[in-house]
């Protein structure tokens, strides 16, 4: 099994030299990068073992972000953290509105996902406020809080996971990303620790499709950031 990764490996490094080729055709470097992206996510290869990105504990950061929210939000980082090689946490409790939230990484990962996070606790505190101005339902609006996070990130993990697959995705991004560096999760287990909340099992299906078709749609812009 060893053998075939790093048989696939050898492949995905010669595709991409043809996507960083400058006199490849656009078709050919997407055509390259496309295929490259598939072989990863088929035999689950790391970038760690394209790049040798392994680091030490020592190179891994905790940056916290400015905005601070509910921590249903949480769920939600949690899965926009993975597209950038990140990890997260946070501090306070599930339910209040005044968590603060952490992006764990190497810093040059945490540099470019920290901004994105950033407008991402931005969007959702503005939505949940909007809602909570207008909201007429049945259950305590704790609730709908809780299943619209929820939804949000169900749907924001399917948009990421078809943009990996589809590979909707210009010829000048780097590579997509399909996994954590081990020293981060090392870090994070090591460094971090969750309690579990009481859950409540009053459930509300409306916030939850209307979190769910807001991840699916929400853009989180990733190029911008690494051309700047």
């Amino acid at each position: 099994i060893m053998s075939e990764k790093n048989d696939e490996i050898r492949k995905i490094k010669k595709l991409m030299a043809l996507a960083e080729d400058t006199s490849a055709s656009d078709q050919e470097i997407q055509l390259a990068i496309y295929r490259a992206n598939k072989l990863r996510i088929k035999y689950k290869i790391e970038e760690i073992d394209l790049f040798d990105k392994k680091g030490s504990l020592e190179d891994v950061v905790r940056m916290q972000l400015e905005h601070t929210g509910i921590g249903y939000i949480h769920w939600v980082l949690n899965v926009l953290a993975k597209y950038f090689q990140c990890e997260t946490s946070y501090a306070g409790k599930i339910n209040k509105n005044d968590a603060k939230f952490y992006i764990i990484g190497l810093q040059s990962d945490v540099d470019v996902c920290v901004p994105v996070a950033e407008g991402m606790v931005y969007y959702l505190n503005s939505v949940l406020k909007d809602v909570q101005k207008c909201y007429v339902g049945d259950v305590d609006f704790r609730i709908f809080k809780k299943d619209y996070c929820k939804g949000f990130a169900n749907g924001l993990k399917h948009q990421l996971e078809q943009s990996l697959i589809e590979m909707n995705l210009q010829p000048k991004y780097e590579l997509a990303v399909v996994g954590v560096p081990a020293v981060v999760k090392e870090w994070a287990n090591k460094k971090t620790t969750f309690k579990k909340s009481k859950s409540r099992y009053e459930t509300d299906e409306e916030a939850y499709k209307l979190g769910n078709q807001h991840g699916l749609e929400y853009e989180v812009e990733r190029t911008d950031l690494l051309e700047n």
